[in-house]
Order: C-alpha cells, then structure tokens, then sequence
C-alpha cells in the first residue's frame, strides 16, 4: 500500500517533469483533476479490483480523464499500474505546497472578530505580506471571543494581535507589578 512519503516521491518526480516543462500551474490542474476523478468510489471500486485486466483499467481510465496531456494520462496509468491510486489526493496536496513554495506563495488561516469583506482582506494580505516577504493568501474565519484585531496562522508561525492577548499581557503585567 502507498503511503504519505509515497506522495511526496510521486510529487517530487511531478514536479521536477513540471519544472524542466516550465507547467507548474498545468500540471497543479491536472494533479487536481486526477484526484479528484481517482477519488470517486465507484471508479476506485473497479481500479482496486485484482479480477479487472489491467488494459481495462488503463482505458478506464484514458475514458475517465479526456483532455490531460499525455504526461498526466501516463502519470495516472502509473498509480493504477502501482496500485497507488488511494493517495492520488496526497500527491496533489504535496504537489501543490511544492509549487507554492517554489513560486513565493504563502497560505494564511486568520481568525478576526467580525467577518472581513474583500477589501478587508485585501489589505490583511498585503500586510502579512510585508510582514513575511512573500505573497500571502488568506482565509478567515471570525471568532468574536478575540474581541479585536486578528490571529494569524502562516505555515508555523503564528502571529496573535488579538484584543484578547494584548489584554491578557496587560492583566499579565498588573499582576506583576503587585
């Protein structure tokens, strides 16, 4: 059975091909598409199946997936020839954090105490970019217990200018000080 650090092989091998081929976002579509179409149960059924012919899955699978460049079709051939088609999901994530990395890309978990409209978030983004060097998305999710300002989560770093813990370092501080 495949595994995480299977995964991380397959996507490493996909995207050293996407790097030479100067396709990093083509195959980030195509490694979507793969997972999301290995994933469906009933074609993961058949794909699984040790009394299905291998021919019949490979085309099964050319009929499942129109329109993906060789290399994608023959990347997927590949997991169903190696029984790896259970972590297609995985190899896409790690593909995707790959290429993230590879093109300056960071991904931001941010809670605020209200919900924040396209503006707001816009110039979060910026902020936190400033901050990190390099080019941030963000996703938000509100939490009125913080009170204020926001709480944010880029990769393991985490950054917390919450009301509620300049608050906390304050009642820190009275406290020590009597």
């Amino acid at each position: 059975m495949a595994t995480a650090g299977s995964a991380r092989r397959y996507a490493q091998a996909v995207f050293q091909i996407a790097l030479e081929n100067k396709q990093i976002d083509s195959w980030r579509s195509e490694l979507d598409t793969v997972a999301a179409t290995l994933s469906d149960p009933q074609l993961e059924a058949i794909l699984e199946d040790p009394k299905v012919h291998l021919d019949s899955k490979i085309e099964l699978v050319k009929k499942c997936l129109p329109g993906l460049s060789q290399l994608a079709l023959n990347f997927s051939y590949l997991l169903v020839t190696k029984q790896a088609i259970g972590i297609a999901d995985r190899i896409a994530i790690e593909y995707n954090r790959m290429a993230d990395v590879y093109q300056g890309l960071e991904h931001a978990s941010v809670i605020t105490a209200v919900e924040l409209d396209a503006e707001d978030r816009e110039r979060l983004s910026k902020h936190l970019a400033t901050m990190t060097g390099k080019k941030v998305t963000v996703e938000t999710d509100v939490d009125s217990t913080i009170i204020g300002g926001y709480i944010a989560r880029i990769g393991d770093k985490l950054m917390d200018g919450s009301t509620r813990a300049k608050l906390e370092a304050l009642k820190k501080k009275l406290v020590e000080k009597t």
